[in-house]
């Protein structure tokens, strides 16, 4: 019984379902250049770790409903279709988990520490570059068509 635990347990961890969300977690939502201190993102990292081992033991009491239903999702909705349904619940925990620990330190840093310095937007600037208008054929000025 306990092997069988086990390899469950190996096949999320080998799927690499959870590590893969963490890192992209830490790297995207949001961006390092978005301003947000060590200890922000160390506090939103615990919490995906938390909630992708919590939604990874999801992941197994759910797998026999998961798995059909992965099955059927790998014949034409690509290639990460199946494992997105098998692993739905590791990585949707990892998201709320990055959510629920990292939002309450990024609020107080922002509330005290952001909000008052003034930085560049990492964003690019949007100015305001206008546009030629749509090109109409007009008549040359000896009366022949444009060519």
């Amino acid at each position: 019984m306990k092997r069988a635990y086990f390899s469950v347990i190996g096949l999320l961890l080998g799927g690499c379902a959870i590590p893969n969300t963490v890192s992209a977690l830490g790297d995207r939502s949001p961006p390092p250049e978005f301003g947000r201190p060590v200890w922000v993102r160390v506090f939103a990292g615990t919490g995906a770790w938390i909630g992708g081992v919590v939604g990874g033991v999801a992941s197994i009491v759910l797998l026999p409903v998961t798995y059909p239903m992965s099955l059927l999702a790998s014949e034409g909705l690509g290639e990460h279709s199946s494992s997105e349904f098998l692993f739905f619940p590791a990585l949707g925990g990892a998201a709320l988990g990055h959510c629920l620990l990292g939002m309450p330190p990024d609020l107080l840093d922002y509330t005290f520490r952001r909000a008052w310095i003034s930085s560049e937007d990492p964003a690019m600037a949007y100015d305001f570059m206008p546009l030629e208008g749509p090109m109409v054929p007009t008549a040359e000025p000896d009366g022949t068509e444009p060519k």
